[in-house]
């Protein structure tokens, strides 16, 4: 293509001063006007010509194989930006023949309706956690129980846990459900209220708004709490009004539902680090060639990771706007963290997850 291309550059000069060169008899001044335009001639000839090149490398495949893919944030948060390059690095890749369309704001429905339909084989995926898919297999969900992780390095290695492999073999042979890539995550989650704390006795009687998933709601029991399903979009009201005594959120997403216009606190306990995973049928990903298959999910492993280290950056920038709204935070410092940590251990045993728990360690080098 690019041997095409100067070919045709050389063309369009050699017929421009073909055409200015009939006259033998023109002045300096129109000799010059003659090279000028033999100049722009083959100026425009390459522009056209670097268009072409460039229309021929742009994806040109009929769509194959199209997903819809959801989730629940906006579309002016990073994770749903950094699917979108996903999705488009995926088109690119496959020459336009895998096509993801992503979908903001719950569109495609409501999670446990959607889990459904991709069980059933639709061509639908769908970024959620693994308390989610602890439902199904129950060992899954240590990995958002409280304490379980301290950092991001440690999320990240999760990726090549043998333990977590084969759990989400498990899940994908008993119940269609492919967890393709953990990622996706939002760093750690802390104590929006409006009593100060610093140690789980401090929390007696104050019911704090979580998840609805077994391991969210045992994990902020555990805290010396007490757990209240609540829907995100009703977090604000329900301080408000009292329904809850506060919440427990990452610093972004607790910023963009300004929980510092009903909170006065922010206790640091940060004790879930937030790992979200994304699915799609077993039956789809399997319909895809094996080419596809590991485009699809190296390219989903790496926007996911930058948009985790972009979305850390952006939380110290949620912390200080919150803080300049008249928040106050109580630092991890201040706070009793080993009795925190140690009363975590009631999930665990709740759940029996302590035996999971180990085993990921192990193959993670976690002490």
């Amino acid at each position: 293509m690019k041997k095409r291309s100067c070919m045709a550059v050389v063309m369009a000069a050699m017929v421009a001063f073909s055409a200015t060169g009939c006259s033998s008899s023109s002045a300096p001044a129109t000799k010059a006007a003659e090279t000028t335009a033999a100049t722009e001639a083959a100026k425009t000839a390459e522009t056209a010509a670097e268009k072409e090149e460039t229309e021929a490398q742009a994806p040109t495949g009929e769509a194959k194989y199209v997903l819809r893919f959801g989730h629940t944030l906006t579309e002016q948060d990073l994770p749903h930006i950094y699917m979108q390059k996903w999705a488009d690095s995926v088109r690119e890749k496959t020459n336009g023949e895998v096509e993801i369309e992503i979908y903001a704001n719950a569109q495609l429905g409501t999670e446990e309706d959607v889990i459904e339909q991709i069980r059933q084989g639709a061509n639908i995926g769908w970024q959620t956690d693994f308390a989610r898919l602890g439902s199904y297999v129950n060992d899954l969900s240590v990995c958002n129980a409280a304490y379980f992780i301290d950092n991001q390095e440690e999320a990240f290695a999760l990726r090549d846990s043998q333990t977590i492999i084969d759990l989400n073999k498990k899940l994908a042979d008993e119940y269609n459900i492919c967890n393709f890539s953990w990622d996706w995550d939002q760093g750690p989650r802390h104590l929006f209220t409006n009593k100060a704390a610093y140690k789980p006795e401090d929390l007696k009687g104050l019911m704090i708004r979580t998840a609805p998933a077994p391991i969210w709601v045992e994990s902020v029991n555990s805290l010396g709490c007490t757990a209240a399903a609540l829907s995100l979009g009703e977090v604000y009201t329900g301080i408000q009004t009292k329904v809850v005594d506060g919440c427990e959120l990452p610093y972004n997403n607790a910023l963009n539902l300004k929980i510092h216009e009903v909170c006065d606190y922010v206790i640091e306990t940060g004790h879930f680090f937030a790992i979200n995973t994304m699915i799609v049928s077993q039956e789809w990903m399997d319909s895809l060639p094996e080419e596809y298959q590991k485009i699809f999910v190296d390219e989903c492993n790496r926007f996911g990771e930058e948009e985790t280290i972009a979305l850390a950056e952006q939380t110290a920038g949620s912390k200080q706007a919150m803080i300049d709204a008249g928040i106050t935070v109580i630092e991890p410092d201040e706070i009793d963290m080993e009795a925190f940590k140690a009363n975590s251990q009631k999930a665990y045993d709740a759940l029996n997850l302590s035996a999971v728990r180990e085993a990921v360690y192990k193959d993670i080098g976690k002490q």
